[in-house]
């Protein structure tokens, strides 16, 4: 073997660039249009996950000699529109979804009295869905807010672990209530809570719980637990619900006594 074809078997190859993520695809092609609200960032991710990297890749180049040409203007000719009105504009007249992907336009809130002129644009209703949290979740966090917090758990407890001081149990919610429009629907997963009960607080609702058609109400502070993957619960008050009827009962037949 000669020299030359020596180096040639010990040079390392090099590893193909990895491809932009669709996110980043959609990111990238928001700032060539100079679209910086969140709204319009959010309705070009949904556009290339249904058309796909290509396709959008291609609309944007497409939109760049339509603007460099002259633009585009609007339906009843009163300015052009924006670049990224022109990327929109044919994304969903042009754009061809992905087998199995939807690309639905967004719907318009009217303004107030009906009538709009022609210098308003309407407000798209973006939906929002769950694979869209992390990207709004880092744009939130550039500026956090500050909350007190506390949980509510509703229902039966599992096997109660005496500690001595403290009460241990673990509770788990799997159904997804019914959300508010326009919420994104999380995925349909257990969540585990690991309760802690004061002793002194479990004594309380001790002989309630051997009633079966009796449920816990906990209202405490919550904390999430990497180490056991739940969300810890520290019980800042404890009772039941026929203990809780019990004493509104017992309220109300004292104030039609003082009555």
């Amino acid at each position: 073997m000669s020299e030359e074809e020596d180096k040639t078997e010990q040079t390392p190859k090099t590893q193909a660039p990895r491809e932009p993520s669709q996110q980043e695809t959609a990111m990238m092609i928001a700032d060539q249009l100079d679209e910086t609200e969140p709204g319009p960032r959010m309705q070009l991710v949904n556009i290339v996950r249904a058309l796909g990297r290509t396709q959008a890749r291609a609309l944007l180049q497409e939109t760049l000699d339509v603007e460099a040409g002259g633009g585009m203007m609007l339906p009843d000719g009163s300015r052009r529109r924006t670049p990224g009105g022109i990327y929109f504009y044919l994304a969903y007249t042009k754009g061809i979804p992905k087998k199995g992907k939807k690309l639905r336009r967004p719907m318009y809130k009217k303004p107030d009295g009906g009538n709009q002129s022609s210098a308003e644009q309407p407000q798209p209703v973006i939906t929002f869905t769950w694979e869209d949290r992390i990207a709004a979740i880092r744009e939130a966090e550039e500026q956090k807010g500050n909350a007190n917090v506390k949980i509510t758990l509703v229902g039966r407890p599992g096997k109660i672990v005496n500690r001595g001081t403290c009460m241990v149990t673990v509770m788990e919610s799997i159904k997804i209530p019914a959300l508010p429009k326009g919420l994104p629907t999380p995925t349909n997963i257990p969540t585990k809570y690991a309760v802690y009960i004061a002793s002194k607080q479990w004594k309380k609702v001790e002989q309630a719980m051997a009633d079966a058609e009796d449920v816990l109400i906990i209202e405490g502070y919550p904390q999430i637990d990497t180490q056991t993957s739940a969300l810890s619960v520290f019980a800042t008050n404890v009772t039941t619900k026929k203990l809780q009827q019990a004493q509104k009962e017992a309220q109300k037949t004292r104030q039609q006594d003082t009555a």
